[in-house]
């Protein structure tokens, strides 16, 4: 039996638990960061050069890793079961979709030959704060994965990964009820992209407004921002990714009260430092955040979301948070 999951937390409660068979942790950070359209292996040496380069891991380590790990899902037909754990969080729905593709380019004739069933255990919360004796009951309701699961794994995969996000919203239009959760997240993924109000995603912002009245610490602040969440996805590594951009950009919204820029330190580095030191809004953040000015049009935004590329003032979709919808904008030019 194979269990494939999140990440190190869950993958190491599954071990313990008692539920037999290898497991396989998963870890990428799927929300952040390049993922074009690409075979399993290139795109692995794209994540792992992406992460390597936001300090959150050893450049060949992480393509050794990924490579390791897509070796252990191609042998997938070894197993007479495959089960996957995931949550509802935007997190492990992507990384739920993208083995949804993967499994779905293999007949169902051809999982007969081997006798390999392929499982789900798909929770409403958290697999890291799931009690250890609860995964035992967990897998005996585990359910089937079906032919219109796989169905709509392939096709959310498909947009995310596309250059344009027009794709998500057509995709959203389907009915999803098979995956109860992706809806949700994909809807959470869209407000990563820049706002029209003032070009700041839906994390950004979060994190902005924590710090709106007074300077606080990176952990406190992270705390208020993540509290703001419906489905919590976003780990401190990668909020640390957020700030530093918008500390490092030429015009900095973000610094320390001294003003020095903030640099956020590599994950597995000893960040206590750095979860303690306080981070100050700028005058140009607080104006930013009030609405006046356009964090795009300062050229403030040099980010991958799934398949598009959102680089300086060169951004070409924009979130409408009052249609709750994607727009297709002029580069350069402000959206009233």
């Amino acid at each position: 039996m194979l269990h494939i999951t999140n990440g190190d937390v869950a993958s190491g409660k599954l071990r313990a638990s008692g539920v037999p068979g290898d497991v396989l942790a998963w870890r990428d950070v799927l929300h952040e960061g390049p993922v074009p359209i690409a075979p399993l292996p290139e795109l692995s040496r794209i994540r792992a050069d992406y992460l390597a380069s936001h300090g959150l891991g050893d450049r060949e380590s992480l393509r050794a890793e990924f490579a390791d790990r897509d070796a252990s899902l191609m042998r997938f037909m070894d197993h007479e079961e495959v089960v996957l754990w995931f949550e509802w969080d935007l997190y492990d729905q992507l990384q739920l979709i993208q083995l949804l593709d993967f499994l779905a380019a293999f007949p169902a004739e051809s999982l007969e030959e081997t006798k390999t069933s392929v499982d789900i255990v798909c929770i409403e919360g958290y697999l890291g704060t799931t009690p250890m004796d609860r995964f035992p009951s967990l897998y005996d309701h585990r359910a089937g994965v079906s032919a219109a699961m796989l169905e709509l794994g392939r096709e959310a995969w498909r947009a995310f990964r596309s250059p344009a996000p027009v794709g998500i919203e057509v995709f959203l239009k389907k009915d999803t009820t098979a995956l109860p959760y992706l809806a949700g997240a994909l809807e959470r993924h869209l407000e990563e992209f820049p706002s029209v109000d003032n070009g700041l995603s839906r994390s950004e912002s979060q994190l902005l407004e924590a710090v709106s009245s007074r300077p606080l610490s990176f952990a406190e602040m992270f705390k208020r921002a993540s509290n703001r969440e419906e489905r919590r996805f976003c780990g401190d590594a990668i909020a640390g990714v957020y700030l530093e951009r918008m500390s490092q950009a030429a015009v900095p919204l973000v610094t320390h009260p001294s003003g020095e820029r903030i640099d956020a330190p590599p994950a597995k580095e000893n960040s206590a430092a750095f979860r303690n030191a306080e981070i100050a809004l700028t005058e140009a953040g607080r104006s930013v955040l009030s609405c006046e000015s356009d964090w795009i049009e300062m050229g403030g935004s040099d980010r991958w979301l799934g398949g598009v590329r959102l680089a300086g003032r060169g951004v070409r979709w924009r979130w409408d948070p009052g249609a709750r919808s994607i727009r297709e904008v002029v580069t350069g030019t402000r959206v009233d």
